[in-house]
């Protein structure tokens, strides 16, 4: 599974025992998109007819109880897994970042790109707000949004707010409150405190185990998407009493959400690639045919990363620097999920009538950079994400911003592949921008030829000799050049077997 993106790259749950041995994904893991959409359009009809036919209440509760107990698990799993996952990531990248200069660049250019395209969603929003229409909420709804936003708030108290949201004073409450700024900083102290005290080794291999629990139990309860999601729908319809302007309002987050992540690829990634290395990226698109077909279809980084290696080597990038660089990307680079979730969260805020003042939505803009680092490997991991960002954001869930989750979880599916997209193209613009600046000898000085040629045949490729592989140089020495080439025969032996 890819960080962040979803998708399924291997096993999952409900999975079954390969030919050889390995674990397959079960048939729910493996039609997951088709039963989701299935899920929607039957409670999309069911919830249409009880509305058209004034089902009892009763009868729409119960409708809608499959997907309440489907909301409350993930919620219960999500806040434990994000603060093991935090702990335990700042832990190892702390150690990645100062291994060398490659990984230091690279780890600095991915954590600043998911940065910026947060804020990036934060400025989206607030250019084509005026394009969404708020729904009309009861007169106790709309009082008490307006009481929960406060009225008077000065830039002083903003600054002010955003800094006690960093510093939680009791993490305890931080926790039950989902106040998940706070709980993040102290999750990423502690964890780059740990390799720095005697037994922090033992805590770090705890929480390591704590997350791949957590994501276990996450696999078990996505299987229950469909149920979860087509019950949502079906109850949030059946409340509703007119679905028309909620429809065009999803329509139009879609195409704004599409913009904005078209305009980070070829606006913001093009001008980083230009300014690091002065040369035009036309060719280095032209190549990625491949790769953003192959991440659409997958919804997964890791089951494009392969493909992406490729084409980067293909361009022209070290074998060396791709084969060190990309996997690094997979986990650091989520620019998609950063520049999604501050305009679904905003928008559904606006849309059901609780708009956000300024200081909360950068909260939403930097907890969304944050969760998208550590996000967890599972598929469709946005369905978890979304409904704790909604809390964290201070929304309550009101009838209206019920519906309007529901929808956006009907069509994550789609949002996903989108944004596992462009996370492969930052993983490629950033391994092109770090071998410039490395120039990939860094990378030849510190890996042999059989180590990086080893690491290209297990990521599928077929890892050609070509003329800047140090192997292959005239000035190698023979010894070196009788390891490479023993080394490219029994890799040939072995892929002959696979």
């Amino acid at each position: 599974f890819a960080s962040g993106d979803g998708g399924c790259a291997g096993g999952g749950a409900g999975g079954v025992g390969g030919p050889n041995g390995e674990k397959r994904p079960g048939f729910v893991m493996r039609w997951l998109t088709t039963l989701t959409v299935l899920g929607c359009v039957v409670g999309s009809v069911t919830g249409y007819l009880c509305n058209r036919y004034e089902a009892p209440q009763d009868v729409v509760q119960i409708l809608a109880f499959p997907g309440d107990l489907f909301i409350r698990a993930l919620k219960c799993v999500v806040v434990p897994m994000m603060f093991a996952s935090m702990v335990s990531n700042a832990a190892s990248l702390g150690d990645t970042g100062g291994a060398n200069r490659m990984a230091a660049l690279a780890v600095k250019f991915y954590t600043a790109t998911t940065f910026l395209a947060a804020m990036e969603g934060l400025a989206f929003f607030n250019l084509f707000k005026p394009l969404f229409n708020p729904l009309e909420v009861d007169a106790g709804s709309e009082a008490s949004a307006s009481e929960g936003a406060g009225s008077d708030i000065t830039v002083i108290g903003t600054v002010l707010k955003f800094g006690r949201d960093l510093v939680p004073d009791n993490l305890s409450k931080a926790i039950l409150e989902t106040q998940l700024l706070g709980v993040i900083t102290f999750a990423i102290f502690f964890g780059t405190m740990l390799p720095q005290v005697e037994g922090g080794q033992a805590v770090i291999k705890f929480c390591a185990a704590l997350f791949e629990a957590m994501v276990a139990m996450i696999r078990k309860v996505i299987v229950l998407t469909p149920l979860g999601v087509g019950s949502l729908v079906a109850g949030s319809i059946a409340k509703a009493n007119d679905i028309g302007p909620a429809m065009s309002n999803i329509g139009m987050l879609f195409l704004v959400v599409v913009l904005c992540q078209l305009v980070h690829v070829f606006g913001i990634y093009t001008g980083l690639y230009v300014a690091a290395t002065r040369r035009s990226p036309v060719r280095l698109y032209a190549g990625m045919a491949e790769m953003w077909m192959t991440a659409f279809g997958t919804s997964s980084s890791a089951a494009t990363l392969a493909t992406t290696t490729k084409t980067c080597q293909d361009f022209g990038v070290s074998r060396t620097t791709a084969t060190f660089v990309l996997p690094i990307g997979c986990t650091l680079n989520m620019d998609g999920s950063a520049l999604e979730k501050p305009i679904v969260i905003l928008w559904i805020a606006y849309v059901g009538g609780q708009g956000l003042p300024f200081h909360r939505q950068l909260v939403v803009a930097l907890i969304s950079a944050l969760m998208s680092a550590g996000a967890s490997p599972i598929p469709s991991a946005g369905v978890s994400t979304l409904l704790l960002m909604i809390e964290a954001a201070g929304v309550r869930l009101t009838p209206q911003v019920t519906m309007l989750a529901s929808f956006c979880l009907a069509i994550e599916w789609l949002l996903d592949s989108i944004r596992t997209t462009v996370n492969v193209t930052g993983d490629a613009i950033g391994a092109a921008i770090v071998d410039h600046l490395v120039g990939g000898e860094q990378g030849r000085e510190e890996l042999p030829c059989a180590r990086s040629a080893t690491s290209t045949s297990s990521l599928g490729l077929e890892g050609n000799p070509t003329a800047d592989d140090a192997c292959d140089s005239p000035r190698a020495s023979p010894s070196v050049s009788l390891e490479s080439t023993g080394a490219r025969r029994r890799e040939q032996e072995v892929r002959v077997e696979v």
